[in-house]
């Protein structure tokens, strides 16, 4: 079920029941070397069965620490995945990652769409204050992308990946009241009703 619509995305959480079709995007999506260059992820080893059944356990073993959704545009295909990792209930703060997957939808705003969407349903239904992100300090495409989000640049920050080890990375942050001054509409867990059509 969509817990909240942006302009062109809904997220969808990542323990709702997926489809084998969804599987298989995302286990390709694992394996895509230029993705995971791009997001510091590591290339997944398992074949597609393990892979099909590692998300199933996943599903099973919900993490407080964390919260991940599925990106799907409003005709409900799925193009990416974001989320707030390593949440801290002291600090009242999380750490954001996000991938958009299916190149068709690079460039067009919606990887934009689902942060904003993601913070907004942040903010409104956690006690988070704080979210931060990691970028390499190549990639000044994502930098500015999370700076047009209203994302401030913290500088570099030492960062390791197991695949990468430690780098300096570039930090960038956003808080509750700094994304209530810049995104004040409120969250909306409907669809309009232009999209709502009769299956």
């Amino acid at each position: 079920m969509i817990v909240a619509w942006g302009d062109a995305i809904g997220l969808r959480p990542f323990h709702d029941p997926i489809s084998e079709t969804e599987i298989a995007q995302l286990y390709a999506w694992s394996r895509d070397a230029e993705l995971l260059q791009l997001s510091g992820g590591s290339r997944s080893e398992l074949s597609l069965t393990e892979f099909a059944e590692r998300l199933r356990h996943d599903h099973r073993a919900a993490d407080p620490n964390r919260q991940v959704f599925m990106i799907l545009t409003r005709a409900g295909k799925l193009i990416g995945r974001i989320g707030c990792f390593a949440i801290d209930p002291e600090s009242h703060s999380g750490e954001l990652g996000i991938v958009i997957g299916d190149r068709d939808f690079w460039g067009r705003g919606y990887g934009r769409d689902a942060v904003i969407t993601l913070l907004r349903h942040l903010f409104t239904t956690t006690s988070l204050q704080r979210v931060y992100l990691f970028t390499f300090q190549e990639n000044v495409r994502a930098q500015k992308a999370f700076a047009a989000c209203g994302f401030r640049n913290m500088g570099t920050a030492r960062k390791f990946l197991p695949d990468l080890g430690e780098f300096d990375g570039i930090e960038m942050e956003i808080t509750r009241a700094e994304f209530s001054a810049k995104h004040s509409r409120p969250a909306s867990i409907l669809p309009r009703a232009s999209e709502m059509t009769n299956a």
